[in-house]
């Protein structure tokens, strides 16, 4: 299917996410799934498969696949305490496959009054992380650039939660100047967007470029990954 350029979302997106934050159940959703595709879904799909044309116009290494790039509605109950069966936002990626998956991706949330574009590697795993602080361990110098770009543009890594001790294999670096990084968890940065932003075809833009201020972090945490 060929899908046209984001048209913005309309309100009815806006009421239907305030209106399922407040009635989170089966018998409110089910009568006005109709609504949720035509008016968060599919101008998400739109919004993934357009951003990703102007990413590769302008040669960034994202994809956005209008059915593997975006989150279920669905939450996952099985193993929670909160019961409730839909999230209360809807969410997408850009990723070098196209999919959510994919280590590396700009994310995109949408939620009345708490929408945020971000980007980065969010929690990732232990194959990742290790070889990440490795490349910390060697070269200090070039992860502070990556900060330093990183604020230029604006951006503020988030570390995730740190971790209270130094993690397995990095001991000897307790003390030392590069210690604290070599405890966090997550390399992520974000920017709020306001609701009026997600109402303009214009968003597209947005979305690429925090794509483009955030491409130091990502290429180097690809880096790392293509070479592990």
């Amino acid at each position: 299917m060929d899908f046209p350029p984001f048209p913005g979302f309309r309100d009815a997106a806006f009421d239907l996410l305030r209106g399922l934050k407040q009635h989170n159940r089966r018998d409110w959703f089910q009568p006005r799934k109709a609504v949720f595709k035509d008016e968060v879904e599919w101008p998400l799909q739109c919004l993934v498969v357009d951003a990703a044309r102007e990413a590769q116009r302008r040669h960034l290494p994202l994809s956005g696949d209008p059915s593997r790039s975006l989150f279920r509605i669905y939450r996952d109950t099985r193993f929670s305490k909160n019961k409730q069966p839909y999230k209360i936002h809807a969410g997408a990626v850009l990723s070098r496959s196209g999919a959510r998956k994919d280590p590396g991706v700009v994310y995109i949330h949408v939620e009345p009054g708490a929408s945020f574009l971000g980007a980065g590697f969010w929690r990732p795993p232990m194959a990742l992380l290790r070889p990440w602080r490795l490349r910390i361990t060697d070269d200090p110098a070039g992860f502070r650039q990556v900060l330093a770009a990183l604020e230029d543009r604006g951006l503020t890594l988030d570390p995730g939660t740190p971790l209270t001790r130094m993690p397995r294999g990095f001991e000897a670096y307790a003390g030392t100047e590069i210690a604290p990084l070599l405890q966090w968890t997550s390399f992520t940065v974000s920017r709020p967007v306001a609701d009026a932003a997600l109402r303009t075809p214009a968003f597209t833009q947005e979305v690429v470029r925090l794509a483009e201020d955030a491409l130091p972090l990502l290429t180097y945490g690809w880096a790392i990954l293509d070479r592990s």
